[in-house]
């Protein structure tokens, strides 16, 4: 063999083994990375290769004379197309330029055409007579300047791009250079230049080749380990960021407010500086009623209220679900701090524009100063905190840390643990006040009500643990305990051929709720009791919050069979059209009327017209607090259709109330 045949052989195999370690390399980190530019490095290397064994097959074998020649042929050309087409691929890859406007072809055409294309430059000498002229060019300086081309855009296409890293830029320039390699090869050969023809030069030339593709490779790499560190970078920067910062909204979290504000109290001519703690109102009705996506909206953009808001908060923090945090330093005097604090409210009050239509809700507020309460930000937002609960408790729109509220909060605790577990060991029991009808004399329900049976305090009265329960959140818990086992009690009963409905009491806050009306009928239906058989009683003003909203809903629960009343009528403010529209059983007046009107003549009026009024409005009506005769018999001329109190009977344990309904009735 020739020697400089040997030197020609080994010079192709050593660039085809450095193609191949290369892809081996680029193969074990895109085992390690999963990128898919990885991948597509990987292929161009492999084929690099493929394009240096096929030229070893084709002109330094038997194969060259052979049946195979064509399609080795062939490969050479496809193989050097797909080298630099990867290579364009690749770095398009790491830096898209599609803006996103028009959708990008299939990456699979462009191989197609360049495989018709080598398939051409091969075949058309061959079947065109008039081109076999032209066979030489084609099959060798056309597949050069096509190469040199695409890897001139490489180069060109990477160096414009955002990069600036010394991988992508070396990259770059041996893509560039590469490209006018092959580029002024094809020049040179055209020109006939004997320089470019000799042995010598075909020597310099690959071995300029086997340099550019080292070079190539150690660049990919420096830039993978570039982008790998960036990522890493930024991964970094993104976790310090959430460490700090709320994901869903953006503000602040809880420890990163507590390390500002401990920043912002250490300054030297700090002032007055207030933390304000406030909690949207009802929030998990709201997820509820139009879904968590919707809910997230809501927090949103009360953050980006209080970022655009006049009061210019120092920090603003989201330290829970719902709740908030704001960091005031230029408020001066308290007439600022409450026009303030009203802006803060009217910026949560102002209508949430949602996809199911607008949502309005409504904020408590607690406060507290540095340094009048506390001298560091923990124990600020400790203080803040324990006001905000305090307001949500007593329904107060702000109120301001006051000592003594963590002793308030410490026996509310209490009692919320006594009452979970009176919940759960089922402490509760019932009582029944009889409803007397007197148009027949007869009984015509039980009000149920509910005590307490505390293991160390005794019998509890409903006014010594109702607003507690209220208080402490717990007024949904007790009325499904109420519920349950009126509804039960109510079983008990029929199964001793008793049948009478009961009157339950519903606190505020769960009446017009969706699940009350799940809960009920699952309720009916465990117990299997009838609608008609259960009367819920709502306060006045409960039924007057949304007009609309709670007449809808006792008409919902009309239509299931159970009746609704009003309870505590004349000590709110129902309008005469409400109560006309109104879907509801009866009107209960309330004792403090019923009291004084055998002697007052003011009580006996309101009460004669409160009747007319019900009878005018199509509604039954029924007086509590009746305990006298003269009480009973002046309602009964006044056409009351029931009464209820301590004359008739008092609230009586069950047993006692089936046999007053036993005797009664006889």
């Amino acid at each position: 063999m020739p020697a400089e045949l040997f030197a020609r052989i080994a010079l192709y195999l050593t660039q085809t083994g450095l193609a191949l370690l290369m892809a081996l390399l680029f193969w074990y980190y895109l085992r390690i990375y999963q990128q898919t530019y990885l991948k597509v490095w990987l292929l161009a290397f492999l084929a690099f290769a493929g394009y240096q064994v096929a030229i070893l097959l084709l002109y330094t074998t038997d194969l060259g004379q052979s049946n195979v020649r064509l399609p080795l042929a062939v490969l050479i050309h496809f193989a050097c197309y797909s080298f630099a087409l990867l290579m364009l691929l690749g770095n398009r890859l790491q830096f898209p330029v599609n803006s996103g406007q028009t959708k990008p072809k299939p990456v699979y055409r462009y191989f197609v055409i360049f495989f018709l294309l080598s398939c051409a430059g091969i075949l058309l000498p061959l079947l065109l007579p008039a081109l076999a002229a032209w066979q030489q060019v084609l099959e060798s300086q056309f597949r050069l300047v096509l190469t040199g081309i695409l890897l001139l855009m490489a180069g060109t296409g990477l160096w414009q791009s955002k990069s600036r890293g010394f991988g992508p830029t070396l990259a770059s320039a041996v893509l560039v250079v590469w490209g006018l390699l092959y580029l002024g090869g094809v020049f040179g050969n055209l020109l006939q230049l004997s320089s470019f023809s000799s042995l010598n030069f075909i020597f310099i030339y690959k071995s300029i080749e086997l340099a550019l593709l080292v070079t190539l490779g150690f660049s990919l790499v420096i830039w993978l380990q570039e982008n790998e560190r960036s990522t890493n970078l930024k991964l970094t920067e993104k976790t310090r960021y959430l460490d700090q910062h709320d994901q869903l909204t953006g503000a602040l979290n809880r420890d990163a407010l507590l390390i500002k504000l401990d920043q912002l109290i250490a300054t030297a001519n700090v002032g007055n500086v207030y933390l304000v703690m406030l909690g949207l109102d009802k929030f998990k009705n709201v997820n509820e009623s139009v879904g968590l996506k919707q809910g997230d909206r809501i927090l949103r953009e009360v953050i980006r209220r209080f970022e655009q808001s006049i009061v210019k908060p120092v920090l603003i923090a989201r330290t829970g679900g719902d709740i908030f945090a704001l960091v005031l330093a230029d408020v001066v005097n308290e007439k600022q701090l409450q026009y303030t604090l009203q802006h803060v409210q009217q910026l949560v009050e102002k209508p949430f524009l949602l996809d199911s239509g607008p949502v309005k809700l409504t904020t408590s507020i607690g406060l507290s100063q540095y340094p009048l309460h506390a001298g560091s930000a923990e124990q600020l937002l400790q203080q803040a905190n324990i006001a905000f609960h305090q307001a949500k408790r007593l329904q107060a729109s702000w109120l301001s840390y006051q000592t003594g509220m963590e002793e308030e909060t410490a026996r509310l605790l209490a009692w919320e643990s006594e009452l979970l577990q009176a919940v759960s060991e089922n402490q509760f029991v019932l009582y029944y006040q009889p409803q007397l009808s007197l148009r027949t004399n007869l009984l015509e329900g039980f009000e149920v009500l509910v005590r307490w049976q505390h293991p160390q305090r005794g019998l509890l009265m409903p006014g010594e643990f109702l607003p507690l329960c209220e208080q402490l959140g717990l007024s949904q818990v007790l009325d499904l305990v109420i519920l349950r086992n009126a509804i039960a009690s109510i079983q008990r009963w029929q199964q001793q051929g008793i049948h009478i409905p009961l009157a339950i009491n519903m606190s505020p806050i769960h009446f017009e709720q969706e699940g009350l009306k799940q809960e009920l009928k699952g309720l009916l239906q465990q117990y299997a009791v009838s609608p008609e058989m259960v009367e819920l009683e709502v306060t006045e003003n409960t039924a007057m919050q949304d007009m609309e909203k709670g007449s809808n809903f006792a008409l919902e629960l009309q239509q299931m069979g159970i009746k609704v009343s009003i309870d505590d009528f004349g000590t709110g403010y129902s309008s005469l059209a409400y109560l006309r529209k109104m879907p509801i059983e009866k009107i209960k007046i309330d004792r403090s009327f019923v009291m004084d009107m055998t002697s007052n003549d003011s009580d006996m009026m309101i009460v004669k017209t409160m009747i007319k009024l019900a009878h005018g409005l199509g509604k039954r009506i029924l007086a509590e607090g009746v305990e006298t005769v003269e009480q009973l018999n002046l309602l009964r001329n006044l056409s009351c259709d029931a009464v209820q109190g301590y004359y008739i009977a008092k609230p009586l344990p069950e047993a006692e109330a089936l046999t007053f309904f036993k005797s009664y009735q006889r």
